[in-house]
């Protein structure tokens, strides 16, 4: 379920057409249809048909309906799926929190309400009967690559136009670190494109003194090693090393301050995000409070996007310096 989140993720992102690197710099329509995305690459990964009575999936003769949420435990459920099992998805980039459950949904275990009637499950109780499939903290979800480099590379490899100059960037950037198949295609270049791929974007790296190994080949393998004490496992993994065999020694200078900064950004954008929820909350609370009473002079936030993509910038801005602090 991991790899489907990153996937639905990356495609709502589309970092290929936009240069977006993080859900937060995606507006609210889009953010709204990440649910819809991982419900139907679910469908597709398991072969499965829709339900009936508006249930999403039919497994085995059994209606089940996919809820998502980024926040952990604020599924909104909706009247329909009272009595049927609910498959709960949870995953966050920032915290690389990810977990999956099943429910049986009883009236009993719903709390609050919306103007779409859609309710969320009480907590301890409703969730206390969650089957977890990957309970929270068990497994974290794929790495968001562009989020944990630094700015001034991340901004290098989305600078470029086409996808195979952004490999070339990401490639020679980002030495001697694995690098998935699910980022370098989100950026852009098609690794199923072998010949382009394995041609042209690795004689062109070879010039220039590196190499690029994959997983899937045992000489690959053994070279990653042998260049790098870097160990692939599979075909989704590559990694790019420097033939005179000095990528180790680089990267072991540059990772510190590469950690530093990816690190900072989490901390102070959760902060932001943090902040803004408890500005809305006693936003509510004195609109609820004031009825015909005078002003209280408190205004309501922006609209979420819109300060989700200022928190973003905010936060790179401080993350930038807290690694130069370190690296210089």
């Amino acid at each position: 379920m991991g790899a489907i989140i990153r996937k639905a993720t990356d495609e709502i992102i589309a970092t290929s057409r936009t240069r977006r690197w993080t859900l937060d710099q995606c507006n609210d329509q889009e953010k709204s249809y990440l649910g819809v995305n991982i419900e139907n690459i679910v469908r597709e990964e398991y072969q499965l048909n829709e339900g009936s009575a508006g249930m999403d999936f039919d497994v085995r003769g059994v209606d089940v309906d996919c809820k998502w949420s980024r926040n952990f435990g604020g599924w909104q459920i909706p009247p329909e799926a009272v009595g049927h099992i609910c498959l709960l998805v949870h995953g966050d980039d920032v915290t690389g929190e990810m977990a999956v459950g099943l429910l049986r949904v009883r009236e009993e275990i719903l709390v609050g309400g919306n103007r779409d009637l859609k309710r969320t499950i009480q907590s301890p109780g409703g969730m206390s009967e969650v089957a977890w499939l990957v309970r929270r903290g068990d497994a974290s979800l794929p790495e968001n690559f562009l989020m944990s480099l630094r700015k001034q590379d991340r901004d290098a490899i989305l600078a470029p136009r086409s996808g195979d100059a952004r490999a070339l960037e990401l490639f020679k950037r980002c030495e001697g670190m694995i690098i998935h198949r699910h980022t370098i295609e989100s950026i852009g270049q098609q690794v199923d494109d072998a010949r382009r791929f394995r041609g042209e974007t690795r004689r062109r790296l070879r010039a220039e003194g590196f190499e690029v190994l994959n997983g899937h080949w045992i000489s690959n393998r053994e070279r990653a090693w042998e260049l790098g004490e870097i160990e692939l496992t599979d075909k989704s993994q590559w990694v790019c090393l420097r033939t005179d065999g000095s990528s180790p020694a680089r990267r072991a200078a540059l990772e510190p301050a590469r950690r530093a900064e990816s690190l900072a950004y989490r901390k102070v954008f959760s902060e932001q995000i943090a902040a803004e929820r408890r500005a809305k909350k006693r936003a509510r609370k004195a609109a609820k409070a004031a009825a015909s009473q005078e002003p209280t002079g408190l205004v309501a936030p922006d609209n979420d996007a819109e300060y989700a993509k200022r928190a973003v910038a905010q936060a790179e801005s401080a993350a930038v310096d807290r690694g130069q602090q370190l690296f210089n």
